[in-house]
């Protein structure tokens, strides 16, 4: 076996996971998912399913969004803010703005960042348009 490996060997048995990623900066956005789950159960119902369809649809579209990696990041740093007894206005709005920019071709996941700000100014009371 190389001492170098960056893949994953499994030699008999089975091998399952909820997410899983492999070699150089490699990572997964299930954390980001845990966060819109606590969001629901303290009965934001609205902001945790305007997180899941972001991310779902950033899946969906992955190979026409170049910088995938740092948009589902940044992503999971707005659900993050939020979070936050006092989300900062400015950092929401600078990182939604970010992710529309990076995925502005691909007009599904734009619709999604714009039904995710509204959903954070309902939650928030910050009007973030």
């Amino acid at each position: 076996m190389s001492q170098n490996n960056e893949g994953i060997i499994v030699s008999g048995g089975t091998f399952s996971a909820g997410q899983v990623t492999v070699g150089k900066g490699a990572q997964a956005i299930q954390t980001t998912y845990n966060l819109a789950s606590e969001f629901q159960a303290e009965g934001k119902e609205e902001l945790a399913k305007a997180i899941t369809e972001l991310l779902t649809s950033l899946e969906t579209h992955r190979p026409q969004v170049s910088d995938y990696d740092e948009v589902s990041q940044t992503v999971q740093q707005i659900a993050e803010e939020v979070k936050k007894e006092k989300p900062s206005k400015l950092t929401l709005k600078g990182l939604l703005n970010a992710v529309k920019e990076s995925v502005g071709s691909v007009v599904e996941i734009v619709e999604k960042v714009g039904l995710l700000q509204k959903a954070i100014a309902v939650v928030t009371g910050l009007s973030l348009l």
